[in-house]
């Protein structure tokens, strides 16, 4: 029974958040998502987070996590094979590897850099695989329902194409390609070699109040436990979970064939049998245990890394984050800076995903390598739409900052300025007046000259750089073009 309260949570946690990237649904999931929360000083969902990790384990990694549970449906699907029926084993835990990766992300994290941290964050790593790759596929399955069902079904409607972004969706094709063998073979070893969150919230599971705990008096060691488990944490042998790596899919419980596993207190009374059955019980090796020392070591690298996260000092090498002279970037409205914006951003492309207009891209190396993959304003793919504050209201890490609707509107993320040369007007003697045409604030207007012909003329202290000019001049190159406000 707990193991289908678990499966059912975890598919209402998976809905949720692909219907929130598709727009369907307020994002109210993806702000509990643990980076994003330690990026945007989110403290509510954080001390949930490791109040219910200290309490119950790492029921985060199979209830909340989206990444762990699409790793949890690729294996339903290779344990439906019988050819792939893997049966697991026990394997020392990887501790050099988790801990050097969370190690990593807690220097970048103090640096200021968020590039680190989005490589291996399970959620950004998620929501750039639905964004950059299977979200064209799911928008043309939907379209065609929408055209099937006009006439009976009115409330669906077609949703416009995201164009590629070829860098992005050849990464995001790696990621899903590895995540997908991974999972097919060996279950959860992502989430318990690479995860920074596993590890961080793995360190808080170690003092869980409440683990799946193995009764030595009903335990026959047939073994059943030991090969389900996805995370190669059950050692049969010695009769131990180590609870670090245990992401409480109850798959053990449920499988026992002697009811002999259990949710447990872990300062529960032994009986006088299961006291006897432990000191007649093998030792287990000195380096399957943890001593002190390490465990103050990998408390104290845990510690840090919230406490990294929360304060985020400024960055030491703004150079290499890209902030230097003559970088380009226009940032959405919210965005207060580029040094803060890639700070918190963690590329995650919920932004990307819901912005109407689509001109919200996934850059390469425009700001730098830093902010691979953060998204920027490319104002050739489309414009900030004036009367839209979605990016604004969907970002869970604090790098756009809410803004509500008239605020937006007349926040300044840029200036246009115009290249007469470039111009139809002056090249071909056509005079088109698109940008004008098309500025929502009306700060370009149509100014004759002396040869007779009307150029346009932008007015500085009304234009908000969104961008509508510049998208629709036909122009190759543009005659007018967005810059920064920022440096």
């Amino acid at each position: 029974m707990i193991q289908k309260g678990r499966i059912f949570l975890s598919w209402l946690t998976m809905a949720a958040v692909l219907l929130s990237f598709g727009g369907v649904v307020t994002p109210f999931l993806t702000r509990w998502q643990f980076l994003p929360a330690l990026l945007a000083s989110n403290v509510l969902a954080i001390a949930v987070i490791l109040l219910v990790t200290f309490f119950c384990g790492r029921l985060y990694c199979s209830v909340i996590c989206p990444l762990g549970i699409g790793q949890d449906a690729v294996y339903w699907l290779a344990k439906r094979r019988k050819k792939n029926r893997r049966k697991f084993a026990y394997h020392r835990e990887q501790r050099w590897i988790r801990y050097g990766i969370l190690t990593a992300v807690a220097i970048s994290l103090m640096l200021g850099i968020s590039l680190v941290p989005a490589l291996v964050d399970p959620y950004s790593i998620f929501g750039r695989i639905v964004t950059d790759i299977l979200a064209i596929p799911a928008s043309y399955v939907w379209n065609g329902l929408a055209g099937l069902s006009s006439g009976w079904l009115p409330t669906i409607s077609k949703v416009d194409i995201l164009p590629l972004v070829v860098p992005a969706a050849v990464m995001a094709g790696v990621y899903f390609l590895i995540l997908a063998i991974l999972s097919w073979r060996y279950g959860r070893w992502y989430c318990n070699t690479l995860c920074p969150v596993g590890t961080l919230l793995g360190t808080v599971s170690r003092f869980s109040l409440f683990r799946p705990v193995i009764d030595s008096s009903r335990c026959v060691r047939c073994g059943q436990c030991e090969k389900i488990c996805r995370s190669s944490c059950i050692d049969v042998t010695h009769g131990t979970i180590d609870s670090s790596r245990c992401v409480d899919c109850f798959d053990c419980i449920s499988i026992c064939p002697k009811g002999a596993l259990s949710m447990s207190h872990r300062g529960r009374k032994q009986s006088a049998v299961e006291r006897t059955e432990e000191k007649e019980a093998p030792e287990m090796p000195e380096t399957e245990g943890i001593s002190r020392r390490d465990m103050l070591i990998m408390t104290a690298v845990a510690a840090g890394t919230l406490a990294a996260g929360l304060a985020r000092s400024q960055p030491l090498i703004p150079g290499l984050l890209g902030t230097g002279k003559g970088k380009k970037a226009v940032l959405p409205p919210g965005a207060l800076s580029l040094t803060d914006f890639s700070q918190h951003c963690t590329a995650c492309h919920l932004c990307v995903s819901r912005c109407p207009s689509k001109v919200l891209t996934p850059a390469v190396l425009e700001n730098g390598i830093m902010q691979m993959g953060q998204p920027y304003m490319d104002f050739t793919r489309g414009y900030c739409v004036y009367n839209c504050n979605f990016c604004s209201q969907v970002c869970p890490a604090g790098a756009i900052r809410p803004l509500q609707l008239d605020v937006k509107q007349q926040t300044k993320i840029g200036i246009a300025r115009y290249a007469q040369f470039h111009c139809l007007i002056a090249r071909e003697g056509i005079i088109c007046g698109n940008c004008a045409r098309h500025c929502p604030v009306q700060a370009i207007t149509m100014v004759e000259n002396r040869d007779g012909r009307s150029y346009p003329k932008v007015d500085g202290a009304r234009c908000i750089g969104c961008g509508a000019c510049e998208y629709h001049c036909p122009a190759h190159p543009a005659a007018i073009s967005v810059s920064p406000m920022r440096s």
